[in-house]
């Protein structure tokens, strides 16, 4: 089921119940702790370009940080692992990269495709309202130069194609391939976690 849910939408949700209330707890408390410690991640090149790997960059702003235990406890959690496993057909996965996303009002991510060697990225919102994420599957198979040259005057499409961000439930979604974005933040703040799996079989 969830092989042919990735194949058709591209994202795919962990059960809510895997991952203990306790754990969600600890993950929002490193967030707070951490949050002085944020780096400032802004892109102001206009456009979007296309890079070796396939993926696509595009302007950004919000705060990151590559958090710590708690975080790497949620990253070590078989059940997203058996999820990724499932969802993209793959019988061994790796964590390759993670970390926390702070957004205030007007932070964005605009289209983009991530980079080549994640083969499932997955998010949840930790705190406050993530709202929902652009999500355009119907391009999925389009080379990225035709991407980037569709979407270069077009800060955020007007398009029906979304999904939420949702609260505390890690989704995993095709994001190497899938076009998406992040419209401008409009609440007060919004922490996200996030980590990306690479494919090794």
């Amino acid at each position: 089921m969830l092989r042919a849910q990735w194949l058709g939408d591209g994202h795919v949700q962990v059960p809510a119940d895997t991952i203990p209330a306790g754990l969600w707890d600890d993950l929002a408390a490193e967030a707070t702790k951490l949050e002085h410690d944020a780096i400032p991640r802004e892109r102001t090149v206009p456009g979007l370009q296309t890079l070796r790997d396939g993926s696509i960059t595009s302007p950004q702003r919000c705060h990151v940080h590559p958090g710590g235990e708690a975080l790497k406890t949620l990253v070590r959690h078989p059940a997203l692992m058996e999820v990724a496993c499932e969802a993209t057909g793959s019988t061994r996965m790796v964590a390759i990269r993670w970390g926390y996303k702070w957004y205030r009002p007007g932070d964005h991510m605009q289209v983009h495709r991530d980079e080549g060697k994640c083969t499932i990225t997955y998010s949840a919102g930790l705190v406050g309202d993530l709202g929902t994420m652009g999500w355009l599957p119907n391009l999925r198979w389009l080379p990225s130069r035709e991407i980037a040259d569709r979407f270069s005057g077009e800060e955020f499409p007007h398009d029906d194609g979304t999904f939420p961000v949702l609260h505390r439930v890690m989704t995993g979604f095709d994001g190497v391939r899938v076009p998406h974005w992040r419209p401008p933040y409009e609440q007060d703040l919004g922490v996200m976690v996030t980590c990306c799996f690479a494919s090794r079989a």
